[in-house]
């Protein structure tokens, strides 16, 4: 039986001039029946229409309120509830609309919000969806109002107890009633997790050891003030965080000497102790600064995982011979002790081979050699690198190289994620000698067969647990042997597809490396985006111990991924200086068609900066896109190939 609406009148004063604006409104509570899982919220519909405009003698004083009028005239209570609306019913008059739609999110009981932005973070790519805004603060307690009555009075509790408000989109041929009933379904999927928790949150402070670019840092400090949590970032001396433009984003900046040695911990402490901050957590997003940012925490009692633990995991070499692998893998200081463990070698050495920094970070310095004097080449480069490096000589694995993403909290596995990494320009056959690891292209999720997706699972966690990890987010990076699929092109598409027979053995892993961190950047907004789940919320509140809100937080929709979604990298071809427009601008303005498929763009080398050349190992990103299609992973991918041919990237 269909819920009857009930109606009255707002009365609105007009952003300019003595006018009140007049609009119908009707509302009505929706039940959410009997479903297999719990609710988490119930919501109100709101249908505005019949705006018109009348002049009027208004008092200056009285023009900010809101009126309700029924039988009876009531004023409604200032709340950032009546604030939207009144935005709302303006740009009606604005744009000379007829109507509106707005659902508002409310809670079913009393408890206080995990994270402020909850609804912007969880509609992120939703459908038919205008504007999305959330009316409450971080660790907010909300109470859950009566929806029993239609009056005009519970009009006024509606608006005080709402968590949000969405304004619909206009779709040809769909009425907002049939927009509002697909919007309700769609919230059931999104919002199946438990935003209310009944106890108090109390006020947090992390400390962020080193940072990257602000786009790269964007979401670190969106999630931070979205969860109440300060955040102190420790940087060298002339941080883009201490221009004025930028000190909003942090509590404090601490600029310190982060060369990485012995004594940058007791450099944080001291620093910690000048400024007089107490903090209940330390994280960073740079490899080369875990085990810093672990014997800090040790030594201040607070959350971390094992020292042990991560000299292991940022040391490939090490990483190599704890997993086990069943084949010849040799580390050497340079030229000089890779030409005496040859000769002493009693098997010759297979090609192709990997050569990398036994610490390193992303795919920078990695060579793949197909004979020894490309061989003796990597090395050397390498060798020229740092003053004592390590280098991991290995052989060269075929498979499909795919991301392993992990939740953890106490051992269990949270959340977890495969991710399919599509061939770099090295692992093509007959690769030239600049050829590299660069990642060029990412899809998520994964349409690696589910008994592969499982092995990655049950070893990696396996291995993870064997490490002495058990809290944190791990990002792992691995091939997959004797796999039942092969990366091969189709009408002009490539992507990974079952090979005609499958293999006479069965599949092994190849773990290529482990990342105690969230994964890349573009990785981070994809995965928000996918599966609703946002990497560096979940980071910094493991650092801080906070399970409770990391368990909650790292709950994907219920529906699974919302839709295919691809990173698209565009690497520089030479090294040189960067000319022409803005990259990802550039190519909206040419072919917004193609833009329109993406859910996130970012330039990241702007005309004028000098960018290295590929073969030196070095990460040479200018640009990222994440495409993304609801109706066909093969169609979303002919669409990546397109921005991959469009974009133009002018060197000099």
């Amino acid at each position: 039986m269909a819920i009857e609406y009930a109606s009255a009148v707002l009365e609105i004063p007009h952003s300019e001039g003595r006018e009140v604006i007049q609009a119908c409104v009707r509302w009505r509570s929706n039940s959410q029946g009997n479903h297999d899982n719990p609710s988490y919220f119930q919501t109100v519909d709101l249908l505005l229409s019949d705006v018109s405009t009348t002049a009027v003698d208004l008092p200056s004083e009285e023009r900010q309120s809101l009126l309700i009028q029924g039988h009876l005239k009531h004023e409604i209570t200032t709340t950032k509830t009546s604030a939207f609306l009144i935005l709302v019913v303006h740009e009606l008059v604005k744009k000379s609309s007829k109507d509106a739609a707005v659902k508002l999110v409310l809670p079913v009981r009393d408890g206080f919000v995990v994270r402020a932005d909850f609804l912007q973070q969880r509609l992120y790519g939703c459908p038919n969806t205008k504007l999305i805004e959330g009316f409450v603060n971080p660790r907010e307690h909300l109470s859950s109002p009566s929806l029993s009555s239609t009056g005009l009075e519970n009009l006024s509790e509606i608006l005080a107890s709402a968590a949000g408000g969405i304004v619909v989109g206009d779709k040809s041929g769909h009425s907002h009633e049939s927009l509002l009933s697909e919007l309700e379904i769609e919230l059931l999927g999104r919002l199946s997790l438990p935003w209310l928790i009944p106890q108090p949150i109390p006020e947090r402070k992390i400390a962020i050891l080193g940072h990257r670019s602000l786009f790269m840092m964007e979401r670190w400090f969106t999630a931070a003030r979205g969860m109440g949590i300060a955040v102190l970032v420790f940087g060298q001396h002339g941080s883009w965080l201490q221009e004025p433009q930028h000190s909003h984003l942090v509590e404090q900046f601490l600029p310190i000497d982060l060369s990485v040695d012995q004594d940058l911990p007791s450099r944080i402490l001291g620093a910690l102790h000048e400024s007089g901050h107490i903090i209940d957590g330390i994280t960073t997003t740079i490899d080369v600064y875990f085990d810093a940012a672990a014997r800090v925490s040790k030594a201040l009692n607070l959350p971390t995982s094992p020292v042990e633990s991560l000299a292991i995991s940022t040391d490939k070499y090490a990483t190599r011979k704890r997993f086990g692998h069943d084949f010849q893998v040799s580390l050497v200081t340079g030229i000089e002790d890779l030409r005496q463990q040859m000769d002493a070698s009693k098997e010759s050495w297979t090609y192709p081979l990997i050569v990398k920094p036994s610490k390193g970070w992303s795919s920078e310095g990695v060579f793949k050699v197909t004979n020894e004097k490309e061989l003796f080449a990597a090395v050397g480069k390498l060798s020229s690198f740092s003053r004592g490096i390590k280098i991991v000589v290995e052989p060269y694995v075929d498979g499909p190289e795919v991301d392993a993403n992990f939740l953890m909290w106490e051992g269990e596995i949270l959340f977890f994620e495969v991710v399919d990494d599509f061939p770099c320009s090295a692992d093509e056959e007959g690769s030239a000698e600049s050829a590299n690891f660069q990642e060029l292209e990412m899809v998520y999720p994964s349409v690696l067969i589910e008994s592969e997706k499982e092995l990655l699972r049950t070893e990696l966690h396996k291995f993870l647990l064997s490490l002495g990890f058990r809290s944190g987010i791990f990002h792992v990076e691995a091939r997959i042997q004797n796999s039942a699929m092969e990366y091969n092109k189709v009408d002009g598409v490539t992507d990974l597809r079952l090979k005609p027979q499958p293999p006479p053995v069965k599949p092994k892993l190849f773990m290529l490396e482990v990342n105690v961190r969230c994964p890349g950047w573009m990785v981070i907004w994809a995965t928000a985006y996918t599966y609703g789940v946002d990497y560096t919320a979940v980071q910094m509140l493991c650092a801080l111990g906070d399970g409770e809100r990391a368990k909650v937080l790292s709950q994907p929709f219920l529906f699974g991924a919302q839709a295919s979604c691809e990173s698209v990298f565009i690497p520089t071809q030479r090294g040189g200086t960067l000319a022409g427009d803005a990259i990802c601008e550039e190519l909206a303005r040419r072919r917004p068609d193609l833009i329109s498929n993406c859910v996130h763009i970012q330039t990241m080398a702007q005309p004028g900066e000098s960018v290295p050349d590929p073969s030196s190992g070095t990460l040479s990103f200018v640009a990222a896109f994440n495409v993304a299609s609801k109706t066909s992973r093969t169609e979303m991918l002919r669409v990546g190939q397109t921005i991959r041919d469009e974009v133009r990237v002018e060197i000099r």
